[in-house]
């Protein structure tokens, strides 16, 4: 049910486009030369298996496809070919949705202000669309570390969740917890609290974001 619930998700989103999806194999691509960390523990991605996806250039081309992976560590987009060649696009591309490992739609996009080391070309996921918009990057990096008494070094990747706001035409980093969300929409501590308890909000998970910002942005 929730799989034919995405697909009807992705079919509604292409009778509104500009473009109408397209087939895959029309995609320009480039083949992908792969680092392999065969040394590091982990992995490079958003997630460590193929999803279903929706991909958006900034040529106004739409492309459905269910082998997608976000790499984070290059900030790119990658799609296994019809005999299982790993791609990137050729054509830069402006926006993607995946469907999550719990079957959920995370939107991301690129094209927000340059902000903390972070370009125009940097992709962040949507939390929040609307007046106040709120963003969320995620990113992996190598950690090195030695057990105690051992000469060998081991390699991990590690993963930072970041959240931003835009504001002013301008991207701001910021930590969400009471304070925050009390000065920035200019709230009274208990009509904060008495949501907050109503609604069993978590600050650590983007749908009880989603709905805070929701709420508080009317």
């Amino acid at each position: 049910m929730k799989n034919f619930l995405f697909l009807l998700f992705f079919f509604s989103v292409a009778a509104n486009a500009q473009s109408e999806i397209q087939p895959f194999g029309d995609a320009k691509r480039t083949p992908l030369t792969v680092i392999k960390y065969t040394d590091v523990e982990g992995n490079p991605y958003l997630y460590n298996f193929w999803v279903k996806g929706k991909v958006t250039l900034k040529n106004g081309k739409i492309y459905s496809n269910d082998s997608l992976k976000y790499d984070l560590i290059d900030d790119k987009l990658i799609f296994k070919n019809d005999d299982g060649t790993l791609m990137h696009f050729a054509g830069p591309v402006g926006a993607f949705d995946l469907l999550s490992k719990d079957l959920k739609v995370l939107h991301f996009r690129n094209g927000l202000p340059a902000s903390n080391g972070l370009n125009s070309e940097s992709y962040f996921q949507i939390i929040y669309d609307g007046k106040i918009p709120l963003f969320k990057r995620t990113g992996k990096f190598v950690t090195e570390s030695k057990q105690y008494n051992s000469a060998s070094t081991i390699k991990s990747f590690n993963t930072t969740y970041n959240y931003y706001l835009l504001q002013n035409e301008a991207l701001v980093k910021v930590s969400l917890n009471r304070k925050t969300i009390i000065t920035l929409f200019g709230i009274k501590e208990d009509q904060l609290n008495d949501y907050l308890k109503l609604e069993k909000i978590d600050f650590k998970k983007d749908e009880d974001l989603n709905k805070l910002f929701t709420y508080f942005n009317k």
